[in-house]
């Protein structure tokens, strides 16, 4: 290790925590689909229904219903008359349609990072442009060396637009520009 770059080493400590993970797209405990999405913009969990998650896109407005892992609702309003990008919420549609609803994406923001269960996600970028999202379950931590081999690398790639638990912990996703995973804790209906 070279002592004169403080930063180089401790991005390679890093990286050697990332590396003991385990690689996969799906942590144990959970059930993925995928939802191709065009021009995603933000996303966000309604607080009132939390198995509703609200898409932007340039498009306009979809739901995915996370319980059932359907697209419920979809408008093609792209106004934007119904979106604060400064203060970060969107109205909703349909079952959602009074609700506003805080946003993560390209304008900032942030969904939960950690459930009621202790699972929580921890976002890297030790490759810098790569990206890497790691799942932690069950209070572990990637941080801890012995914790690593417990942690699930479940993204790796160029783009990261948000990602995030549901309020009720029961869900979370991972959404790039034309893509998003909604996750559903087993059992969960």
């Amino acid at each position: 290790m070279n002592k004169n770059n403080p930063e180089a080493e401790n991005r390679l400590r890093l990286q050697k925590l990332v590396d003991r993970t385990k690689i996969t797209a799906v942590p144990p405990g959970w059930e993925m689909k995928q939802f191709a999405i065009g021009g995603l913009s933000n996303v966000g969990f309604s607080k009132n229904h939390p198995e509703l998650l609200l898409v932007i896109s340039s498009q306009g407005r979809g739901v995915i219903d996370c319980a059932t892992l359907e697209l419920k609702e979809r408008d093609n309003d792209d106004s934007w008359e119904w979106m604060d990008i400064y203060e970060l919420w969107a109205m909703g549609i349909g079952i959602l349609k009074d609700e506003k609803i805080g946003v993560s994406g390209i304008h900032g923001g942030g969904l939960p990072l950690l459930n009621k269960h202790g699972d929580s996600v921890t976002f890297f970028a030790t490759e810098w442009p790569i990206v890497d999202l790691i799942f932690e379950p069950k209070f572990k931590s990637i941080y801890y060396q012995d914790d690593a081999v417990d942690c699930f690398r479940i993204f790796h790639d160029y783009e990261l637009k948000a990602y995030g638990f549901s309020y009720d912990g029961n869900y979370f996703v991972t959404a790039t520009g034309s893509e998003i995973n909604v996750y559903r804790k087993n059992g969960v209906k």
